[in-house]
């Protein structure tokens, strides 16, 4: 079984495309096994969102997130750490184990499934280490104009939009830096899981690897 990252910076549609190729029946089927979706981005929002270690060291890290009820005030979070690097860099620190440990779980159960692919999405591949897990990485790519009306489209504001992109600058490059496979995120979902399949097919083959010319 293979594990291959989906990447990507901020509104290029990491998550419709990772639902899309799970949901491939000719992927599963060229594959010889299920395609199985990880979002290690999800994972750690349910974490964070419910009472556990995480969202108490969270709490302490930054305690005006604390919301009312005494959970976690996710938006007040969010704008606190976009606008402060170091507490950014500090919230990232303590999510990265839980991030690997739900992806080792996810792993082991995927090929219990006797499943042919696990597919994981997740910004920080890079900095969280997820990358040295993974068989290849396919990067997906989009203009910035079009990424913002995507998260604007989906009820995020502009300026957090903005604020976030600005955070991950040069993520893109480094992915690709790093053996990621370009796939361009331009046009239909169905144009941009076909381009995605080809290259997910290329890595799964005896002879893919990370160094695989752009899709």
């Amino acid at each position: 079984m293979k594990s291959i990252g989906i990447a990507g910076a901020i509104g290029v549609g990491k998550s419709s495309i990772l639902r899309a190729l799970a949901g491939d029946v000719a992927l599963a089927r060229d594959l010889g096994g299920a395609v199985v979706a990880f979002d290690a981005d999800e994972v750690l929002r349910s974490a964070r969102n419910q009472p556990g270690p995480l969202r108490d060291a969270i709490l302490a890290v930054h305690p005006p997130a604390r919301s009312a009820d005494g959970g976690l005030d996710s938006a007040a979070l969010a704008k606190a750490a976009f606008d402060d690097p170091l507490l950014l860099k500090r919230l990232e620190q303590l999510q990265w184990p839980v991030a690997r440990a739900a992806l080792h779980d996810a792993r082991d159960a995927a090929a219990a499934g006797r499943a042919s692919l696990l597919l994981v999405e997740a910004i920080a591949l890079l900095e969280s280490g997820l990358i040295d897990e993974l068989d290849g990485v396919l990067v997906l790519t989009l203009p910035t104009d079009q990424r913002r009306a995507r998260a604007v489209g989906r009820g995020l504001d502009a300026a957090a939009f903005d604020r976030r992109d600005a955070v991950q600058r040069g993520l893109t490059e480094a992915l690709l830096a790093a053996g990621g496979i370009e796939v361009s995120a331009s046009g239909s979902l169905h144009d941009v899981v076909t381009r995605a399949g080809r290259a997910i097919r290329l890595l799964c083959s005896a002879n893919g690897s990370r160094r695989d010319p752009a899709t």
